[in-house]
C-alpha cells in the first residue's frame, strides 16, 4: 500500500495547513472533501497563495479499501513511531508522524457511528487553537479527550493520537467530525471547513473564499466538557437509543449491564459519541457536562 501526500507550496512563505482524511478507514467524508478541493486547485478555482498545504486523502490506505475502521490497530490511538511494528497500523505511524512533525496547523476529518451533526473536538488553554477551530463554521464543540481517556487507562500513549502527536510538536491541532458516517452532507462540511481553514490562515487569496463571507453562521453554540469514558461489558445495552450530544439528567440511567446494574449519570451533562454496536471492551460512549468555552 502507498500513502498517497499531495502537496501545494506557494512561492509566498507561510505557515504549513495539514488537512487528513480516512484516518478511519470506514469514514470516507475527509477524502471527498479532500478530492473536491484538490479539483478546485488544480482547475484554478481555487488559488494557494502562501505556505505549504499538506493534503492526505486517504491516511489508512487498506482499511479505506476495505471500508473498516482498521486493519490491526486503531491508528487514532498509540499514535507514535515504533521500532517493533507488530501490525500493519504500524508501518504507518513513522509515514503519519514524519507529515506531522513539519505541520503549523492540523486540520484532521472524521465521522462517526450515531446520529448527529458536525462538532470539534477542542484542545484546552491554547487561544490561537480555539481561535483557529471557531473559524470553521461548527457550533458545536467537544474537549477534555485526553483526560477523560487517561482516566481510563494506564498507558498515557494510549490516548495519542493525531491532534496529540501534533501538539507535542508545537502544531495547533484540531479534529472536526463531519457528522454520522452516511450524512450527505458531511464531505460538504469537511470541504467548507478547510476553505474557512485556508481563509483563516490567510493562504489563498479573496477570491477564492469570497463565498464563505455570504453565508449565515449559526449563534447557538454548544460546548461539552468530556468527563469520563466507558467501555462495553459483554452484553450490556443502552438505557435509551442515545444519540451524540442527547441530554441526560444526573442519576439518569445511560446504560444497564447483563447483570442489570445501571450505569448512571454522575451529573447532568450530556452522552457523547454512543457507539451502539461497540464490541465487549470497545469504547462505548463518553459522558461530558456543558460547560464555557476553554479559555
Amino acid at each position: 500500500m502507498t500513502v498517497k501526500i499531495i502537496t501545494y507550496r506557494p512561492i509566498e512563505p507561510g505557515p504549513t495547513l495539514t488537512v487528513l482524511g480516512a484516518v478511519h478507514g470506514n469514514e470516507r467524508c475527509g477524502a471527498l472533501a479532500i478530492k473536491r478541493l484538490v479539483e478546485d486547485i488544480d482547475a484554478g478555482k481555487i488559488t494557494p497563495t502562501r505556505g505549504t498545504l499538506q493534503l492526505v486523502p486517504i491516511t489508512n490506505p487498506k482499511a479505506f479499501e476495505q471500508n473498516v475502521r482498521f486493519v490491526d490497530r486503531n491508528l487514532n490511538r498509540y499514535l507514535y513511531p515504533k521500532e517493533d511494528k507488530q501490525h500493519y497500523e504500524d508501518h504507518l505511524d513513522p509515514i503519519l508522524c514524519e507529515v506531522l512533525d513539519r505541520t503549523t496547523v492540523l486540520l484532521d476529518l472524521h465521522s462517526y457511528t450515531s446520529k448527529g451533526g458536525p462538532f470539534i473536538f477542542l484542545g484546552a488553554n491554547n487561544r490561537d487553537e480555539l481561535d483557529f477551530a471557531t473559524s470553521l463554521g461548527v457550533p458545536d464543540f467537544a474537549f477534555g479527550w485526553a483526560e477523560a481517556f487517561g482516566t481510563e487507562g494506564e498507558d498515557s500513549k494510549e490516548s495519542q493520537g493525531t491532534t496529540e502527536y501534533a501538539r507535542t510538536k508545537g502544531a495547533l491541532a484540531v479534529t472536526l467530525e463531519c457528522g454520522n458516517h452516511f450524512n450527505a452532507d458531511a464531505p460538504d462540511v469537511g470541504y467548507r471547513a478547510i476553505l474557512r481553514a485556508l481563509a483563516h490562515l490567510d493562504m489563498v487569496d479573496a477570491k477564492s473564499v469570497a463565498t464563505l463571507k455570504e453565508e449565515k453562521r449559526s449563534v447557538t453554540q454548544r460546548v461539552v466538557k468530556m468527563k469520563s469514558v466507558y467501555r462495553r461489558d459483554e452484553s450490556a445495552i443502552f438505557a435509551h437509543p442515545w444519540k451524540h450530544f442527547d441530554p441526560v439528567a444526573k442519576d439518569q440511567p445511560m446504560a444497564k449491564l447483563a447483570n442489570g446494574d445501571l450505569i448512571r449519570a454522575p451529573d447532568d451533562g450530556y452522552i457523547v459519541l454512543p457507539k451502539e454496536q461497540a464490541d465487549t471492551g470497545e469504547e462505548w460512549f463518553f459522558f461530558g457536562t456543558g460547560t464555557a468555552l476553554p479559555k
